[in-house]
């Protein structure tokens, strides 16, 4: 009669151990899903708050180029500039923002080809202020020249003129 009291001594030891085991597993399995949910939580608050981010930067550019406004004041054809002949170009920003020329180009006005290239580090304009340069170009009477001019922001404005 002893042997049947050891078998259910083991038998109701092994069904509280399994219990215990579940319990066990379960608060494992608990702790890992909520660890990754609140990982997945901050990486797409993380992901979130930079596409905002982006937007807002990308919103406030593009009302800045809105705002960007350039007129040609002057164009004037030099035969007596330092070492050859040059145009003089005077621009005049009429926007509500300031600007900054990075780039002038000649093309010419039938073939649309470049004639001349010139780069800009310090051609910032304020509002209702100028910038005036001579661009070394040896033009010849009757010459179509379109003037491109672009802006940090990525405008460009246009004129077409003519040499005298």
């Amino acid at each position: 009669m002893h042997k049947p009291q050891i078998r259910n001594y083991k038998k109701h030891h092994l069904i509280s151990r399994r219990a215990l085991s579940n319990v066990v597993t379960s608060a494992i399995l608990l702790s890992a899903v909520s660890i990754m949910g609140a990982m997945m939580l901050a990486w797409s608050n993380t992901s979130l708050n930079i596409q905002k981010q982006d937007l807002e930067e990308l919103f406030s550019t593009q009302v800045n180029k809105i705002n960007e406004d350039l007129i040609f004041e002057n164009t004037s054809f030099l035969s007596t500039c330092p070492v050859t002949k040059c145009i003089n170009v005077t621009l005049g920003n009429v926007g509500t923002l300031g600007l900054n020329i990075t780039q002038m180009k000649f093309v010419d006005g039938n073939t649309l080809a470049e004639l001349k290239i010139f780069s800009y580090t310090n051609g910032g304009i304020v509002p209702s202020g100028s910038f005036s340069t001579n661009a070394t170009y040896s033009w010849s009477s009757g010459d179509d020249i379109d003037i491109i001019v672009f802006t940090d922001r990525g405008n460009q404005f246009n004129t077409n003129v003519i040499a005298p």
